[in-house]
């Protein structure tokens, strides 16, 4: 599988992040929204961001692999956070980095800013769209 990066004339270039994927030859999985919850359904590190996004990014892990994929086979995710500010994007990254490590894949990514998720307390969500040979 080929994945192959863009960034077009005249759009914003952020780096670590890709504004365009190109992706041949390959499968794609779909990963559903992954939040703070543990295997029961229980809240994980209510009122802490960093506690849950690190909770939902293992379970993004487990799901990947399950899929047979890894974190580098990742070319969209979405981050959804509760109550957004700017600061919240450094506890994301630290979070990150510590199930994924510092060396980020580069692929599609929307940040959205929510009012509410789905389970109440819930701070941060996060689905992504991975492709396989």
């Amino acid at each position: 599988m080929t994945n192959t990066t863009i960034q077009p004339v005249g759009v914003l270039e952020v780096e670590g992040l890709a504004q365009v994927v190109i992706s041949a030859g390959g499968r794609l999985v779909h990963i559903s929204g992954q939040g703070p919850l543990d295997p029961t359904g229980a809240l994980v590190g209510p009122g802490d961001l960093a506690a849950q996004a690190r909770a939902a990014f293992e379970s993004l892990a487990r799901c990947l692999e399950a899929a047979g994929a890894t974190i580098h086979d990742v070319v969209k995710v979405n981050l959804f956070v509760v109550d957004y500010v700017p600061d919240h994007v450094g506890v994301l990254l630290t979070s990150y980095a510590a199930v994924f490590g510092d060396e980020a894949p580069m692929s599609t990514s929307t940040l959205l800013g929510v009012s509410a998720l789905f389970v109440p307390g819930q701070l941060f969500e996060v689905d992504a769209v991975a492709v396989l040979d």
